[in-house]
């Protein structure tokens, strides 16, 4: 994990050091979208992956800003704040286990994404005028890199939002902080070489299957060698809801699935699964504005896009 850090802050401060040094350009914005989420809470059937697990109802909100280094022909560096609402609910999955779990949560991430661009050569457009310079262009880019997130997941009970993680629900204390792999693709147009409206696809992949409250087994929170509890009999209630509902056996499981292990039953009741952690997936729309400076893109000379002008010198085309 430390080589992942090492290796995009080197990306980083060179992508910084050469942009200045070559005044290539950088443009500066902010962009707004949607989210959702993929793990243990709520989704349609376990069975289907990925994506197609995702349940739509639990859409939320994104938002954020980026600035974006392009110190090369086909790669940049883009440096990112989101604010992301992330949220889930038994109620809605299609899963009849699930919905007997009963859980729910809703978390708010801020994440500080590092993300290495690549531009494929066979993806980009350029409008160029008669004296070699865009009027407006298209371009296309792959990305991937590594995202530092601060989370608190929250319950909605007795009329409010609780805290999930201090009370330790499964008897772990997780951090608040973790670390992810955000990757994807977008494109943007340049609109008089200063103005950038683009849209980005990105699933951040993180290292907690925490993100959610859930992942390992009922425990029992009367048992003082489970964890020091601040509050056993609210972490009690809020590991196990299926209490709460309104039961009958043809709609929903049995109750012994739920909740601490039974006399005589061997081994404890799973509440999550930690074959894989948590991750969510963002749909962006974004404007950006383009620093202005004496050298830039306008009269760089690409060693891919290259064309000859009638007096024999090369036009600028990227």
């Amino acid at each position: 994990m430390k080589k992942l850090f090492v290796l995009f802050a080197i990306i980083a401060l060179h992508a910084s050091v050469y942009a200045q040094k070559n005044n290539y350009k950088l443009d500066i914005g902010g962009r707004i979208g949607v989210a959702n989420y993929l793990g243990d809470i709520g989704g349609g059937d376990v069975a289907r992956p990925f994506v197609l697990n995702m349940e739509l109802k639990d859409t939320r909100w994104s938002m954020g800003a980026f600035a974006r280094y392009r110190f090369h022909t086909l790669f940049a560096y883009q440096g990112a704040f989101s604010y992301v609402r992330i949220q889930g609910a038994d109620s809605e999955s299609d899963n009849y286990a699930r919905t007997g779990r009963n859980l729910s949560f809703r978390n708010d991430i801020l994440a500080l994404d590092n993300k290495l661009e690549f531009y494929p050569p066979q993806l980009t457009l350029s409008d160029v005028g008669k004296r070699g310079k865009y009027r407006t262009d298209f371009k296309t880019y792959l990305f991937v890199g590594i995202s530092g997130m601060y989370h608190n997941p929250k319950a909605f009970y007795q009329g409010q939002y609780v805290a999930l993680r201090p009370l330790m629900t499964e008897g772990v204390a997780y951090s608040k902080f973790a670390i992810a792999v955000p990757f994807g693709s977008g494109f943007y147009f340049t609109y008089r070489k200063q103005h950038r409206f683009g849209f980005e696809l990105s699933a951040h992949m993180s290292f907690s299957d925490y993100l959610d409250d859930v992942s390992g087994v009922y425990i029992d929170h009367s048992d003082p060698t489970n964890g020091e509890f601040s509050d056993p009999a609210l972490s009690a209630a809020l590991a196990n809801r299926n209490p709460e509902l309104d039961y009958d056996l043809g709609e929903y499981p049995d109750p012994a699935n739920y909740g601490v292990k039974i006399p005589g039953q061997v081994n404890p009741n799973r509440r999550g699964g930690s074959a894989a952690p948590d991750s969510y997936i963002m749909m962006s729309v974004s404007y950006s504005f383009v620093l202005k400076s004496n050298g830039g893109f306008n009269r760089s000379y690409s060693w891919i896009y290259r064309s000859k002008s009638r007096f024999g010198k090369t036009k600028a085309r990227f």
